[in-house]
């Protein structure tokens, strides 16, 4: 059985004295793209990095030229091309 945290949102009291729901800001932080981006940025010098799926290691795989092509994760089995 999985337990689930369920919070009150904070409250105001707004111009007409009536107590509305505050907006809560999201949680700062990395995004998608920043994620996806700084692992490209560590394949394109041939090492591993970090995988974006479940934070196992993304090996380099290389393209016919010799470049690197993308990277696949040693725990999860993931690519990135």
């Amino acid at each position: 059985m999985s337990s689930v945290l369920l919070t009150r949102s904070p409250v105001t009291r707004d111009s007409d004295h009536e107590w509305r729901p505050q907006r809560l800001s999201p949680e700062r932080g990395p995004t998608l793209e920043d994620v996806v981006a700084r692992a490209w940025e560590v394949l394109g010098t041939e090492l591993p990095a970090c995988c974006p799926v479940c934070g196992g290691e993304l090996i380099p795989i290389a393209s016919a030229h010799g470049d690197v092509a993308g990277g696949r994760c040693e725990s999860c089995g993931s690519t990135l091309s």
